[in-house]
């Protein structure tokens, strides 16, 4: 695999992994931002560096088609032959997750072979399977971060019925009343905002 990076006339920078054929792009490519062909950059991009030439295999889209099992589900593109929609959409989720944005998934999406109303499409949506994620994390942030605060008041109740104030143990709690305010603020963002959650995610 080479991998080709490519900035439009729009501005919008983005790359991808290919493995060309005969020193070229296997099949067209446009910017994920503006829609314009990037197929002849890409294509010059690849004459700049040095790689092995192989043959392109005779692919008959329909005959594939058919003998592939029930299970898989794929489509014909003309232009690029059998796309794999589901591998295709387990890598864009997996990319999503990890935190890449809308529009580098939705580039990557067309080099594998979807059109480009088709790939914003499903980025869009493998987005708010995200931010669902997100704001579900947030919940059991809020939750656990408001037990969390009322640890140093109920410590300063307890304390103060018995009538002494133990330094290190009132520090110890009032540190975890300030880590469940902490988690309970980011846990107020990421269910408002869940967009502003940066990088990878899991659900917890």
């Amino acid at each position: 695999m080479i991998p080709v990076k490519i900035e439009c006339e729009c501005g919008q920078r983005y790359a991808f992994d290919i493995e060309p054929i005969n020193g070229m792009m296997p099949g067209p490519v446009a910017c994920p931002s503006c829609g314009t062909d990037g197929t002849a950059a890409a294509n010059e991009y690849l004459s700049r560096i040095p790689a092995p030439v192989t043959t392109a295999p005779h692919v008959e889209p329909v005959r594939l088609a058919t003998a592939l099992p029930t299970a898989t589900v794929a489509k014909v593109d003309s232009r690029r032959g059998l796309v794999d929609l589901d591998k295709a959409e387990k890598e864009a989720r997996t990319k999503i997750m990890w935190g890449d944005s809308v529009e580098q998934v939705t580039a990557f999406l067309t080099i594998k072979g979807l059109n480009r109303s088709e790939a914003m499409e499903l980025a869009c949506k493998l987005f708010q399977e995200r931010a669902a994620i997100v704001r579900s994390n947030g919940i059991k942030k809020i939750i656990a971060g408001a037990v969390l605060v009322c640890v140093p008041i109920v410590a300063y109740s307890l304390f103060h019925a018995a009538g002494r104030f133990p330094i290190r143990l009132s520090m110890i709690c009032y540190g975890i009343g300030i880590y469940g305010a902490y988690m309970f603020i980011t846990g107020i963002m990421a269910v408002v905002a869940p967009k502003s959650e940066q990088g990878a995610i899991a659900k917890e």
